[in-house]
C-alpha cells in the first residue's frame, strides 16, 4: 500500500478523532487534546490493522504529519465557527 493510500485512509480517522476529543475531553486544551487525538487514532489503527503487524503511527514522521493534520483540522473548525458566529450576529 502506497503512502498516498495510507494518508487517505488516515484522514477520516484524524477528523473523527478530533471531533471525538472535542466532544469528550472539554477540560483539556492544545497539546493535551492533540495527544488525546493521536492516542485515539493509534487505538483505531491498532483495531483496524489487527494482526497485520503494522504500526504506522509509531513512525516519528507519520506521527508528526498526523499532528500537523490535526492542527489544520482544528484551525479550519475554528474559522468555520467564527464565521458562523459572525453571520449569526449579523442576522440576529
Amino acid at each position: 500500500m502506497g503512502w498516498v493510500t495510507i494518508g487517505l485512509k488516515l484522514a477520516p480517522l484524524i477528523i473523527g478523532a478530533v471531533q471525538a476529543v472535542e466532544r469528550l475531553v472539554r477540560s483539556a486544551h492544545g497539546k493535551d487534546k492533540q495527544d488525546a487525538a493521536v492516542d485515539m487514532i493509534g487505538a483505531m489503527l491498532a483495531a483496524i490493522e489487527g494482526s497485520a503487524g503494522r504500526d504506522i503511527l509509531n513512525d516519528a514522521e507519520v506521527q508528526l504529519a498526523t499532528r500537523k493534520v490535526i492542527d489544520a483540522v482544528v484551525a479550519l473548525q475554528n474559522v468555520i465557527a467564527t464565521r458562523t458566529r459572525v453571520i449569526a450576529a449579523a442576522q440576529g
